[in-house]
């Protein structure tokens, strides 16, 4: 059966489930810098499982392997998810038609005492034109909205790159919760690549993370020589998934 997060227990015990993968870290960090009541999510936990779900603009986030494929996909329809974000074996049980899906890596890190990262002036304007400039499309209100309130909420890190006075580079870890955080952006300008920025920018924000496990939802095929080389190594597979 799979119950909503009303109670303190129930809230409680998924946080503790989110902790097992990039998925859970994904809809924890949503819990922890929104709250449990607000109207653009919702949170489910399946009973006997360690199968969490997460309903965010009609994305089902998806942590753990849901237990009963026939009831997952009459609640998916019933609560109105239009896509699935989940790990690949879910996406399996659960029969969907795969759209798209790429590799989870994974670092853990040495625990360490976080170094100081100053957010408070972060320019998110200039990140997203660079985002932009750099093919990482998406609407800027939104961004702009989601990132200012984790930033204001220690939920999210933007570690930055400038030379004389333009921004060339940033990494934007737009999760984090007590264990684990999402590395999910890193842009150089082009005429500023290969000289060793996005290393850089990556170790920065690691620094800030210490004992953290640190997760990216990468593309398939893509940077996969580069990320290998600073310490990170494939832990799952990732799958968007239309709920048919």
């Amino acid at each position: 059966m799979i119950q909503v997060a009303e109670r303190e227990e129930q809230r409680k015990k998924l946080l503790e489930l989110c902790q097992k993968s990039a998925f859970g870290c994904k809809i924890a960090s949503i819990a922890t810098a929104y709250g449990f009541d607000k109207k653009f999510s919702c949170f489910w936990k399946e009973q006997d499982s360690n199968a969490v779900y997460c309903l965010v603009d009609d994305v089902m986030i998806i942590s753990g392997t849901p237990k009963n494929a026939e009831e997952t996909n009459m609640f998916l329809k019933m609560v109105g998810a239009k896509e699935i974000m989940c790990a690949l074996r879910g996406a399996e049980k659960l029969s969907m038609p795969m759209q798209h899906q790429g590799d989870v890596l994974q670092k853990k890190l040495e625990f360490e005492s976080g170094a100081f990262v100053d957010t408070s002036e972060v320019n998110i304007r200039e990140i997203y034109f660079l985002l932009e400039e750099c093919g990482m499309e998406t609407d800027f209100e939104a961004f702009y909205m989601d990132l200012s309130h984790r930033l204001r909420h220690e939920a999210a890190l933007v570690v930055t790159e400038y030379q004389e006075s333009q921004l060339v580079g940033c990494a934007v870890v737009s999760s984090i919760t007590d264990t684990a955080a999402i590395l999910s952006a890193v842009a150089v300008k082009e005429s500023f690549r290969r000289k060793g920025i996005a290393s850089e920018l990556i170790k920065q924000a690691e620094a800030a993370l210490g004992g953290k496990t640190i997760y990216i939802f990468k593309e398939k095929g893509l940077h996969e020589e580069f990320y290998k080389q600073l310490g990170y190594h494939k832990a799952d597979t990732w799958v968007n998934a239309p709920v048919e």
